[in-house]
């Protein structure tokens, strides 16, 4: 790393250590550093996560109490419309899974389980069914986190989730507004900002994140980012194809 690089990487450790915002020409510079470069970022990266968060992680456990039967064409994902991948095909699990996950993520050290269902947005009948689960999962371990990834929310839906005991919500913006069209065509951009928004208004902690590795541009990779700054979510989950 040559003297400019480390003086520009100096830059953004200290930005980051005071919670100032990095310019986006450094965070440009940033994604397009050489690959013989990696084990300095990363050392910086350790900098930057060892004052906020020391040695510390958190456990997930994830069950997926409905699989494939998706009509949304998103093309990154298994379980969509049109996909070949040999997944399982099954509808909404009953409170026996529920509880028999909320067991297992207890028993490796998880402190929140995450409930993830296929399908563009739940049903009015399974968001019964889902508050039913986490019902029967609260009153056998009230300190388990729930959190819940079920698509698209309407109006109240939310709501009846947090009053359930579900904690945290997650509904990933994926990708920049601009290139979402390339990636998706059966709901936007928008309609994704738009159940974020409501999640958190009705008392849901927002995580919402980005996947990578779908042919986006630098640009879209930045886009997106600022748009979760600017939505705060409490988690960001990153994902890479």
């Amino acid at each position: 790393m040559n003297e400019t690089s480390e003086k520009r990487l100096s830059k953004l450790i200290t930005n980051a250590l005071q919670v100032k915002e990095p310019d986006r020409e450094d965070l440009a510079w940033l994604l397009t550093t050489p690959d013989l470069d990696i084990l300095e970022i990363v050392s910086a990266v350790g900098q930057v996560r060892k004052k906020f968060f020391g040695n510390r992680i958190k456990m997930n456990f994830l069950l997926n109490i409905q699989s494939g039967l998706c009509p949304e064409d998103c093309n990154y994902c298994s379980q969509a419309r049109g996909s070949k991948a040999p997944i399982p095909k099954y509808s909404m699990v009953g409170e026996s899974t529920f509880c028999d996950a909320a067991i297992m993520a207890r028993d490796v050290g998880a402190t929140r389980l995450c409930l993830v269902a296929s399908g563009r947005g739940p049903s009015d009948r399974e968001v019964t069914q889902v508050v039913q689960g986490v019902e029967a999962v609260k009153k056998k371990d009230p300190n388990l986190e729930i959190c819940a990834c079920l698509g698209l929310l309407k109006e109240g839906q939310a709501e009846q989730l947090y009053e359930a005991g579900v904690f945290a919500y997650n509904h990933n913006l994926n990708t920049s507004e601009n290139f979402y069209g390339d990636i998706c065509s059966t709901h936007t951009f928008a309609d994704r900002k738009k159940t974020v928004t409501l999640a958190k208004d009705e008392g849901l902690s927002p995580c919402s994140g980005a996947l990578f590795g779908m042919g986006e541009t630098i640009d879209d990779i930045l886009d997106v980012c600022y748009s979760l700054r600017a939505l705060n979510p409490d988690s960001v989950p990153i994902n890479f194809l």
